[in-house]
């Protein structure tokens, strides 16, 4: 499953949640340390591993 990573608005801390795309897609993420929903999601780095042979 898919790791995202958000900034709280209220409580100025970073967090990660691990989410399937449904649960993204309705898009009720609460902060786990202090339960607001005043979030947005930061933009992260990601690495693809594939089959491919040289």
């Amino acid at each position: 499953m898919p790791r995202y990573e958000f900034f709280c608005e209220d409580c100025q801390k970073p967090f990660e949640v691990i989410l399937t795309l449904a649960e993204y897609e309705k898009g009720d993420i609460a902060c786990p340390d202090c339960g607001a929903r005043h979030v947005h999601q930061d933009a992260t780095a990601f690495f693809a591993v594939t089959s491919k042979k040289s």
